[in-house]
């Protein structure tokens, strides 16, 4: 089993959804980069082929750093073996952290490996100390916290549940709390004319962009010096559709906005 590498504070964490992504990231200064994986993610061509993953991991290891799977979909009824095979695989091939959509398979995927890292997915929408509280309980690590939380709810959310706590720096707009949207599943037909659920292998098609709302990515980067001293632990960007240019540039200004704050607070 490859050695993980420690965490970094504050951590930029990149989106990628190919190798030439993963590539990008590191060149343009992230510290994590998280990927998709066919099968086990949502997202459908945005995640590596399982046989891709090695070479994401070695290019991280090159690079100083760490590599994070999103794992968000939740094996349907029958598939757990299948499923802890697969992330056997991952933790194998040397993947720092596995991000988990899911409560029970939290528990399931803590109860059968207790060393790999686990993120709670902002799918799962924590907004307080208590939410937090139970995610640690049931074996997470780290949480990712929807938009809608403020940086002066992040301390009391950090203290109470020793949790490291990720926002994201850049993502799309989001007129729902992240993780409570369920358009897809009564918009989309899936195979045989039943109903798609994103977290049962499916994806989210972004059904939100057919209707009135806001259209503009929700950005912290003229924001950041709050979250920092807030005690944020990574900033994450998301888009892992994102083309390996787009993710470049991204990434390369958030690296100088954030590379510029922890200079001012003396904690870069």
């Amino acid at each position: 089993m490859n050695t993980r590498l420690p965490v970094p504070t504050p951590l930029l964490l990149s989106p990628a959804g190919s190798l030439p992504a993963v590539g990008s990231a590191l060149s343009a200064g992230a510290d994590a980069v998280y990927v998709g994986v066919r099968s086990l993610s949502r997202g459908g061509r945005t995640g590596l082929p399982a046989g891709e993953v090695g070479a994401a991991v070695a290019a991280c290891r090159r690079a100083g750093a760490r590599l994070h799977a999103a794992v968000n979909a939740v094996p349907p009824a029958g598939g757990i073996s299948p499923f802890l095979a697969a992330i056997r695989r991952l933790r194998d091939e040397g993947v720092d952290e596995v991000i988990l959509n899911d409560p029970g398979v939290i528990a399931l995927v803590r109860g059968e490996f207790p060393d790999l890292p686990i993120c709670a997915s902002v799918g799962l929408s924590a907004v307080n100390p208590e939410d937090a509280q139970a995610y640690r309980e049931l074996g997470a690590n780290a949480i990712v916290l929807p938009s809608a939380v403020l940086p002066k709810e992040v301390p009391a959310i950090r203290e109470a549940s020793g949790l490291r706590i990720e926002v994201f720096a850049w993502c799309r707009a989001e007129f729902l709390l992240h993780g409570k949207c369920g358009l897809t599943a009564y918009a989309v037909e899936g195979a045989g004319g039943g109903r798609v659920s994103p977290k049962r292998g499916g994806s989210c098609h972004l059904v939100c962009r057919r209707f009135p709302g806001p259209k503009v990515p929700r950005s912290l980067e003229e924001e950041l010096s709050p979250w920092v001293a807030a005690g944020v632990d990574v900033f994450k960007i998301e888009g892992r559709e994102l083309s390996p240019a787009a993710v470049a540039v991204l990434v390369g200004r958030f690296r100088r906005k954030l590379d510029a704050v922890l200079a001012v607070s003396g904690t870069g």
